[in-house]
């Protein structure tokens, strides 16, 4: 599946286009997690983290277009944390919240 992202690339909130790296979803969710709900369980964490990045490669692997805002991938993520454990959501969204306001300053 790897080989069909190759020519995808993701839109940054402040317009910088870069390469599609599903890795950065991995990391992110897994952050998430850890600083959350699965402090004491990294390996609940990493298997989270792992199953929601395959789902969201495969949906914007399946996309007609080449160029993905990160908003889009971002609501993925999202979704499907949501199905995989609505707690991680919550972990995530405070995980994205915090980090956008570091950013900032």
């Amino acid at each position: 599946m790897q080989a069909k992202l190759l020519n995808k690339v993701v839109i940054k909130r402040n317009g910088r286009v870069v390469d599609w790296d599903s890795f950065r979803i991995q990391t992110a969710v897994f952050k998430a997690a850890i600083n959350g709900k699965y402090a004491d369980k990294p390996l609940h964490a990493n298997m989270i983290a792992n199953n929601v990045t395959k789902v969201v490669e495969k949906m914007i692997s399946e996309l007609p277009f080449d160029k993905i805002e990160i908003e889009t991938i971002q609501n993925q993520v999202i979704k499907q944390l949501s199905d995989f454990d609505k707690d991680v959501a919550k972990d995530f969204l405070a995980y994205k919240t915090k980090q956008n306001i570091n950013q900032t300053h």
